[in-house]
C-alpha cells in the first residue's frame, strides 16, 4: 500500500469512528431530550450513522483507498480533509440550543468530508456511496435545522 492509500485508510478509519460518535451523541441526546418526537428523531439519525458506519467499513474492505485520485502526500494534504472531521466539544448539561447547534455543525462537516471524497474517487460505486453519505448528512442538517427554527427560533 503506498503511503497516500495509507493516509487515505487512515482517515477513513477516523471517520469510521466519528460516525461511531454521532451515533452516541444522538443516543445520549435522546436520553435527555424531552419530547418524545425529539428522541425519536434523535434515535433514527442514530440509526442511520450506524449505517453510514457500515457503508464506510464496506467500502474500506473492497479497496476504495486505492482508487483515490491523490497520486502524492503532498496532494493530499492539499486537501486538507481532516479539517471536516474536527470535534465540537459539548458540555454536560447543554441546552437543547446548544445541542442543536453542535448537531448541525458536525452534519455539516461530515457532509463536506463526504462531498470531497466523492470528488477524489476515480471508482464510480465508491463515488455512489460518498455522494449518498454527503446527501444523508445533508438530510441530517435541514432536519436539524428545521428543528432548530421551529423551537428555538421560531418567528413571532
Amino acid at each position: 500500500m503506498t503511503a497516500v492509500q495509507d493516509s487515505f485508510e487512515k482517515l477513513i478509519s477516523i471517520a469510521v469512528q466519528k460516525e461511531e460518535e454521532a451515533y452516541d451523541f444522538y443516543m445520549q441526546a435522546a436520553k435527555n431530550a424531552e419530547l418524545p418526537s425529539s428522541q425519536q428523531l434523535l434515535r433514527e439519525l442514530a440509526k442511520q450513522e450506524a449505517g453510514h458506519k457500515e457503508k464506510l467499513q464496506k467500502a474500506l474492505g473492497e479497496g476504495v483507498c486505492e482508487t483515490f485520485t491523490c497520486d502524492t502526500i503532498e496532494e493530499f494534504e492539499g486537501h486538507d480533509l481532516s479539517r471536516y472531521l474536527i470535534d465540537i466539544p459539548l458540555e454536560p448539561g447543554s441546552s437543547s440550543q446548544d445541542i442543536l447547534i453542535v448537531a448541525i455543525k458536525r452534519e455539516e462537516g461530515a457532509r463536506d468530508f463526504y462531498r470531497t471524497l466523492s470528488e477524489l474517487t476515480r471508482n464510480t460505486s465508491h463515488r455512489t456511496v460518498f455522494e449518498s453519505l454527503a446527501k444523508e448528512e445533508q438530510d441530517h442538517k435541514d432536519r436539524l435545522e428545521s428543528i432548530y427554527d421551529d423551537q428555538i427560533q421560531p418567528w413571532m
